[in-house]
């Protein structure tokens, strides 16, 4: 397994990316809007997406359009997600 791939699962703001594309082809804008991420976050987290070969662009006019390699991509981040909600409520319960 290439090390961009398990890297690109390792923030919590590329998961919240590939959950978004999982919608369907949007462009930085739409990421940006959808997302509440700021801008020069969605461009550097995008590049390493693409560089793990879990996204692909598409210029058309002015806007570059993103989309999902894999499909799974999106369903693992939505698991890492949840798995990182429910570690933290044990955490802070075990902090208590």
């Amino acid at each position: 397994m290439q090390y961009h791939v398990i890297n690109a699962f390792g923030n919590p703001v590329r998961l919240r990316l590939l959950c978004c594309l999982a919608k369907g082809q949007k462009n930085v804008q739409d990421l940006i809007e959808n997302c509440g991420l700021a801008q020069s976050a969605v461009s550097q987290h995008l590049t390493k997406l693409k560089q793990a070969g879990l996204v692909t662009s598409k210029k058309d006019g002015k806007f570059v359009y993103y989309n999902l390699t894999h499909h799974k991509a999106a369903k693992l981040a939505h698991e890492l997600e949840l798995f990182e909600k429910d570690v933290t409520k044990k955490e802070v319960k075990k902090n208590k």
